[in-house]
């Protein structure tokens, strides 16, 4: 089988998920890494054999990398991507993909002036309860979908190393939606085949040092014209929570579990309940599998720029809606 040489930035916590990913994917190979946590890099490629970069650019430079894989700070994304697409490497970068709008649409400028393949790590979407609910929805069991809540929380803000860019508001606005709240953005675009029209949030620092917005809440409303409810926490215990509601019942999606609920004869009937707990982190195999496929064959990514660059949309419009205290229109912001 052909596979293709990968580079991996970032390599501790998250990064370790991405790696095993690759590990596992069958058409990439990773041949070297690197990781500004010198001894930690150092350990792992020792642990897989591969080539330790002294820097990003050395990693870059090496004529055997055919693509990187970006598990870095969301600030260092626009800049890592655009040295990469300059020496021809095909990328895969971790969402957001960058910390704007305009960032995102040169990323993807470049990308497509280049012909290199840039994929985002949306894995959410591609989790079994919700490949299973876009196969129910789509199959008409909800109905008419007219409402969405969701949320997505984590006591990640309460943990001692919490790294200083997620601390910082200015290089993170609105932390628990840029880290968190994002993934159910990009997956309710998915499930309801759609985008957002326009966003309202609001957000205050409850519990983190250094002024980090650690919980928030967000109204959006759709293209099709259904409001959508997002609440993400960084100070909280996990919560992960998708209902959709619908004219002939309920879907409710957990981390591990769905349950659909129809109305029949006035009533409400349970009538498929799912558990996905042995699933694992084959959402990420899948994506870094997809992603050498891309490569491969020049298909295009179920999670390319446009798809990164829509959820990233609304995660500025809820930024903007802070600042004015006001509903932000997305398509004013895409067309900056």
């Amino acid at each position: 089988m052909a596979k293709v040489k990968i580079g991996q930035v970032g390599v501790t916590s998250h990064g370790v998920t991405i790696l095993n990913a690759i590990r596992t994917a069958g058409n990439l190979e990773l041949v070297s890494i690197f990781d500004s946590k010198t001894e930690e890099a150092e350990k792992v490629a020792r642990q897989l054999g591969v080539k330790l970069a002294e820097d990003y650019e050395d990693l870059l430079s090496d004529s055997e990398v055919q693509a990187v894989a970006l598990v870095t700070p969301n600030h260092l994304h626009a800049q890592q991507a655009e040295k990469a697409f300059k020496l021809g490497k095909h990328v895969f970068v971790e969402k957001p993909m960058t910390q704007t709008v305009a960032e995102a649409r040169r990323m993807i400028s470049r990308a497509k002036k280049a012909k290199l393949v840039l994929m985002v790590g949306h894995n959410t979407r591609r989790r079994s309860v919700f490949r299973q609910a876009k196969g129910i929805i789509h199959e008409g069991k909800l109905g008419k979908v007219v409402g969405v809540e969701m949320n997505v929380s984590r006591p990640a803000g309460l943990f001692p190393d919490v790294p200083p860019w997620k601390t910082n508001p200015k290089l993170t606005p609105v932390l628990p939606m840029t880290q968190l709240g994002i993934h159910f953005v990009d997956t309710i675009h998915y499930l309801l085949e759609t985008t957002t029209k326009s966003v309202a949030c609001l957000a205050t620092n409850s519990a983190m040092t250094g002024g980090a917005l650690d919980a928030s809440a967000a109204v959006l409303q759709l293209a099709t014209g259904v409001p959508v409810t997002l609440s993400s926490y960084y100070v909280t215990p996990d919560i992960y929570e998708v209902r959709i509601s619908g004219t002939k019942g309920f879907l409710r999606c957990g981390n591990f579990s769905l349950t659909l609920e129809v109305l029949e004869a006035g009533s409400l009937r349970r009538v498929a309940e799912k558990d996905f707990s042995s699933e694992g982190h084959e959402s990420f195999v899948e994506e870094m599998n997809e992603f050498g496929e891309c490569v491969l064959t020049g298909k295009k990514p179920e999670t390319g720029g446009e798809e990164g660059l829509a959820a990233l949309a609304v995660i500025e419009g809820m930024t903007r809606s802070l600042k004015t205290r006001a509903v932000a229109n997305i398509n004013t912001i895409l067309r900056g």
